[in-house]
C-alpha cells in the first residue's frame, strides 16, 4: 500500500470520443446523478426503450401458445431472441439450449430441483454424486445446497483457492469414495459479487444447458406449454420432448424476451471487450486513487477488500468494496457512508450483497460471530453495519458500460470531503457535558487522560441508554416547553404553534394527518423531491381549512374535515409508510393539480388520513398507540442546548446556515434549559400534566442535511454529527403519550424527567 501511494494514479479512456459522447447523450436522465451499483441492476438507454416502445406500439403480439398469427408472430420472434443470447456467447443451438427464466436464482432453483445425482446401470447398481460449491457464492446457491442435501447429494463447500483444483481431478478423489459413479455438479461463480473475482475458464449467462447434459436434468413438476399430452382422471402426461419447452412453465413473459433484442442491439455496437476495458479501467483508477488517500496522521482512510491489484482485467472484475476508516483506525459504518453518498446523488449497494460466504472471508469473521452479530440484531440486508466495532458488510460500487470517469471523481470527492481527517491527531473526541457527576471519579471536561478515557466510555452508554442523570428531580425543574411544531403534510414544510395545541390519539392534532402521493401510489418524501419543505401550511381552525403555499404559486385550501362528501374525488387510496399500509382520501383535483405544479411531478395526490382507518384499526387492536402518517412514534422532541453544542463544532461555509439546523431536525417539542444530551438519558417524562413514554433516540439520516429554508441539500450537519459521535446517528427522543386520552401542550410548560 505504502508504495502504492507513490505512484501517480492516472485513467486512460477506453471508448473513442463519439461513443463516449453517444452513450452520454442516451443516458442524459443521469445527468447530476452518479449511479455505481450495475451489479444490482444496470441500466437501460433511452434509445431502449424508445425501440422498445414503438415495437409494442406498432406490433400485436398474442400468447405464444396460441395457434394463429400473432402467436405464431411471438414465438419466432422469441426463437429469434433465443438464438441471438446464443449467439452473444459464441455457441449455437446445436451445442446449447437457452431456458428463459425471471432470473438468475430461478435458473439455479430449476437446477437445484431437476439436477439427477444418481445413475444406474442395468439396474443393478445406483450411486449418488456430489454437490461442490465455493464458499464465495451467491445466497441462491446456498439455497441450492438445502435442495439437493435432501435428494442424496453430499454436498461439499471449498475455499476460492481449491476451487480450481476440483477440475484437475476426478470428483470421487474428494470423498476417498471410489464407487461413486453419480452424476455431481460443481457450482462456482462467472464473477464474485462482492470482489469481482472472475473465473475465465467458466462461462455463464442465461441458464444455457448444454445439449449432450441435458439428460441429468429431470423435471417433475410440469405447468402450461410443457407437455405433449396429459390425462386429468390419471396419473399420466408425456413431457414435451424440445428441452426449452419442457423447462418454461406456462406462459412465457414474451413481452420482456421480445424487448431484449434492443438491448443486445445495443451490446453490439460496442464491442463486449471494449466494455470489458472500460470497466475495469475505471475500476482500476478507483481501486489506486482510493489506496492513496490518507488522513493527516498517515493513516488509511478506507480497506479494500480484494484479492488482487487490479492490474489484469483477466483476474479482476468492475467491482471495488471497502470499508472507511477514521483517522484513529476505527471503522466507520456503511449506512453512514450510503447517506453521506445519497447527499452528492451517488447510487451504491451496501452490506454483503447476497454473498454471505465471500463477505465472511473477507471480514474476516468467524461462524461464532456472525452467530454473535445476529443475536445483536443484524440481518441480510439490515442497517446493523457496526457491531462490536467490526464492520458486518461493505461499501460496493459496480461499473456498467455507461459508467464515466465523473462517476469516480465525485465518489472520491464525497470520501474526501466527509471522511478525509487532515489533522495529524489520532485521538477520539470526549464531548464536553458541563456537569460534575455524583459519585462519579472523573468530570467529563477533565484534562486527565485516564478520566478523559473513562469519560468517553461514559458517554458512549448514555447514547445507548445504559445511564441516566439522577439527579434530576421529579418536583422541580427548569426545563419548559419552548417551541412547538407540526407538519400537517408530511415531508413539507413546519407550521409553529405560538401559544397552546390539541393533543388527540394520534399526537399533537392534525401532525402528519396528510400525505402526497405519486401516481404510482408512493408517498414522496424530501429524500426523493428536496423542494416539499417548501410547500408551507397554515392551519385555520376558524375557516376549518389547511392554507398551502409554495413560492411562485397562488395559495390553496383543502378543507381540515376529513369526509368524502368535501372533496371533488372522496375515493380511498391505500399507500405505504415505512412498509405499514396507510389509508386516505383523495383531497381532489384542484389541490392535485396544484401540488403537481409546485413540485413539478404529474399526477401528485393529496391524500388526508381517513377517520374509517383509524376507528377499523382501533377496533381491531392493530395499533397501540395510533400513528398518524408518522414514520415512528407520536412525538420528537429535540433539545436546545443539543442543537447548540452541534452547532458549534461545525465549520463555517458558505452553504450552511447554522440558524436552520433546528427545523433541519424536523422536532415536535423543542425543550429549553436542558443539558446538551440530557435527554438520551430520560427514562420518563411528564410535560405539564400529561405523562409519556419515552421510545428512545431518533436515528438520523440524509434528511437532516436538506436545508428547510431553501431546499438546498448540504453535507452539514449529517458529516460533523457522524464525526463527533463516531458513526452513531442518533439525535432528538420519542415520545409517546402513555394515556390514549386528549390533552393540551402549551409553550411554556414546565417539564419534569427522570
Amino acid at each position: 500500500m505504502e508504495e502504492t501511494s507513490k505512484i501517480a494514479v492516472t485513467y486512460t479512456p477506453v471508448y473513442e470520443k463519439k461513443v463516449a459522447t453517444s452513450i452520454q447523450r442516451e443516458f442524459s436522465r443521469l445527468e447530476g446523478q452518479y449511479y455505481l451499483d450495475h451489479a444490482g441492476a444496470t441500466l437501460y438507454s433511452d434509445l431502449q426503450i424508445k425501440n422498445v416502445t414503438e415495437d409494442l406500439c406498432n406490433s400485436l403480439y398474442g400468447n405464444p401458445h396460441s395457434v394463429g398469427i400473432t402467436g405464431g408472430i411471438t414465438n419466432d420472434n422469441i426463437e429469434q431472441i433465443r438464438n441471438r443470447i446464443l449467439n452473444h456467447f459464441h455457441t449455437s443451438s446445436e451445442e446449447y439450449n437457452v431456458i428463459f427464466t425471471s432470473g438468475a436464482t430461478q435458473a439455479l432453483k430449476i437446477i437445484a430441483e431437476t439436477f439427477s445425482f444418481t445413475n444406474s446401470k442395468n439396474n443393478e447398481h445406483r450411486s449418488t454424486g456430489d454437490f461442490i460449491y465455493t464458499q464465495d457464492n451467491h445466497t441462491s446457491v446456498l439455497g441450492m445446497r438445502e435442495v439437493v442435501s435432501r435428494r442424496g447429494a453430499k454436498v461439499t463447500c471449498l475455499s476460492h483457492k481449491h476451487a480450481f483444483q476440483v477440475l484437475q481431478r476426478p470428483v470421487t478423489s474428494l470423498n476417498d469414495d471410489t464407487t461413486n459413479n453419480g452424476s455431481s455438479l460443481f457450482v462456482y461463480p462467472a464473477e464474485c459479487n462482492f470482489s469481482a473475482l472472475p473465473a475465465d475458464q467458466i462461462q455463464s449467462g442465461a441458464l444455457l444447458v448444454k445439449n449432450s447434459s441435458a439428460d441429468v436434468l429431470e423435471k417433475v413438476y410440469y405447468g402450461g406449454g410443457t407437455v405433449d399430452v396429459s390425462l386429468s382422471s390419471e396419473m399420466f402426461h408425456v413431457k414435451r420432448q424440445n428441452l426449452c419447452q419442457r423447462f418454461e412453465d406456462g406462459t412465457v413473459s414474451f413481452l420482456s424476451i421480445i424487448s431484449l433484442q434492443y438491448g443486445l442491439d445495443i451490446l453490439s455496437k460496442i464491442t463486449m471487450k471494449k466494455i470489458s476495458s472500460h470497466v475495469f479501467e475505471l475500476a482500476k483508477y478507483l481501486y489506486h486513487s482510493l489506496l492513496r488517500l490518507h488522513h493527516g496522521n498517515g493513516a488509511p482512510v478506507v480497506k479494500i477488500y480484494s484479492d488482487n491489484n487490479y492490474e489484469d482485467s483477466n483476474v479482476q472484475g468492475a467491482i471495488v468494496t471497502f470499508n472507511v476508516l477514521r483517522s484513529n483506525g476505527e471503522y466507520i459504518g456503511y449506512m453512514e457512508v450510503a447517506h453521506m453518498a445519497a447527499l452528492f446523488k451517488i447510487h451504491l449497494r451496501t452490506g454483503c450483497f447476497c454473498n454471505p460466504g465471500a463477505c465472511q472471508r473477507h471480514l474476516s469473521l468467524t461462524n461464532e460471530e456472525i452467530l454473535q452479530n445476529y443475536d445483536a440484531g443484524y440481518v441480510c440486508g439490515g442497517t446493523a453495519d457496526l457491531i462490536s466495532g467490526k464492520p458486518t458488510g461493505a461499501v460496493r460500487i459496480s461499473f456498467g458500460y455507461m459508467s464515466t470517469i465523473e462517476d469516480v471523481e465525485t465518489l472520491l470527492q464525497m470520501i474526501t470531503k466527509c471522511f478525509l481527517s487532515k489533522s495529524d491527531e489520532n485521538v477520539l473526541y470526549v464531548p464536553k457535558v458541563h456537569k460534575e457527576i455524583k459519585n462519579e471519579k472523573y468530570i467529563l471536561n477533565s484534562s486527565d487522560t485516564t478520566k478523559e478515557s473513562e469519560g468517553k466510555a461514559w458517554y458512549s452508554s448514555i447514547l445507548n441508554g445504559q445511564r441516566y442523570f439522577k439527579s434530576i428531580t421529579s418536583l422541580k425543574s427548569n426545563i419548559t416547553v419552548k417551541r412547538l411544531f407540526i407538519y400537517p403534510i408530511k415531508s413539507c414544510a413546519a407550521f409553529e404553534i405560538t401559544t397552546s395545541w390539541n393533543l388527540n390519539e394520534k399526537g399533537l392534532e392534525y401532525d402528519r394527518e396528510w400525505m402526497i402521493m405519486t401516481s404510482n401510489g408512493v408517498c414522496l418524501t424530501q429524500k426523493q423531491q428536496s423542494n416539499l419543505c417548501l410547500i408551507k401550511p397554515f392551519i385555520s381552525k376558524e375557516m376549518q381549512v389547511i392554507i398551502l403555499t409554495y413560492p411562485g404559486m397562488p395559495s390553496i385550501q383543502v378543507p381540515l374535515k376529513c369526509t368524502s362528501s368535501n372533496y371533488t374525488n372522496g375515493e380511498i387510496c391505500q399507500s405505504r409508510v415505512c412498509g405499514q399500509k396507510v389509508e386516505g382520501i383523495d383531497c381532489g383535483n384542484d389541490v392535485s393539480e396544484w401540488l403537481s405544479l409546485a413540485i413539478g411531478r404529474p399526477n401528485l395526490k393529496l391524500i388526508q388520513q381517513s377517520n374509517r382507518e383509524v376507528k377499523d384499526k382501533q377496533k381491531r387492536g392493530l395499533y397501540n398507540p395510533e400513528l398518524s402518517f408518522s414514520s415512528q412514534a407520536q412525538y420528537l422532541v429535540l433539545n436546545e442546548e443539543s442543537i447548540s453544542w452541534l452547532c458549534s463544532r461545525i465549520n463555517d461555509t458558505e452553504d450552511f446556515n447554522k440558524d436552520t439546523v433546528l427545523h433541519r431536525f424536523r422536532g415536535n417539542i423543542v425543550l429549553s434549559n436542558c443539558k446538551a444530551f440530557e435527554e438520551f438519558s430520560w427514562k420518563t417524562i411528564r410535560i405539564g400534566n400529561i405523562k409519556f413514554q419515552i421510545n428512545g433516540p431518533c436515528t438520523r439520516c440524509q434528511m437532516i442535511c436538506i436545508d428547510q429554508t431553501t431546499g438546498i441539500k448540504t453535507v452539514e450537519p449529517l458529516r460533523t454529527l457522524a464525526e463527533e459521535f463516531h458513526g452513531k446517528l442518533k439525535f432528538g427522543i420519542y415520545l409517546t403519550k402513555e394515556i390514549a386520552k386528549k390533552g393540551v401542550l402549551n409553550i411554556g410548560d414546565i417539564v419534569y424527567c427522570e
